[in-house]
C-alpha cells in the first residue's frame, strides 16, 4: 500500500492511497496516514481512485483519520473510490460518516462550503 500526500494549492491536502486496503496494505500506512491526515488542521480529500480491495480494518483508520480532522473544525471527504470500494463503503454506511465524490471539484466545494 502507498500512501501520497500534498497539499492543493486551495489549502486543501490531498492524500491518494494506491493498493490494497487489506490487513498487510492498511498497517503499512496507517500510523503515518494517522500523523498527516488524522491530524490534520487543514480540510482533507482522499483519493481512493487506484484502492483495489478494502477491509474493516482500513475503513477503521479511515474513520479515524476524519474524526481527527473533524475534531480541529475541518471535514474530510473520499474521492472516486472504485465500484467494489464504494459498495462496500455504502454497506458499511460511510456515505452518512464521510461523503463520497466523484469529481474534485465537488469534493473541494464541499470542503470549503460553510459549515
Amino acid at each position: 500500500m502507498k500512501l501520497e500526500i500534498s497539499d492543493l494549492s486551495n489549502g486543501i491536502r490531498q492524500a491518494k492511497l494506491i493498493g490494497r486496503m487489506d490487513m498487510k496494505g492498511t498497517l503499512e500506512i496507517d500510523n503515518e496516514f494517522a500523523l498527516k491526515i488524522g491530524s490534520s488542521s487543514q480540510p482533507v480529500v482522499v483519493d481512493m481512485s487506484e484502492v483495489e480491495f478494502l477491509v474493516s480494518l482500513g475503513m477503521r483508520t479511515l474513520i479515524s483519520a476524519a474524526r481527527g480532522v473533524n475534531n480541529r473544525g475541518n471535514k474530510m471527504v473520499l474521492l472516486q473510490p472504485q465500484p467494489l470500494v464504494r459498495e462496500a463503503l455504502e454497506t458499511a454506511g460511510f456515505s452518512q460518516l464521510i461523503p463520497m465524490f466523484d469529481d474534485l471539484d465537488e469534493a473541494i466545494i464541499a470542503l470549503t462550503a460553510p459549515a
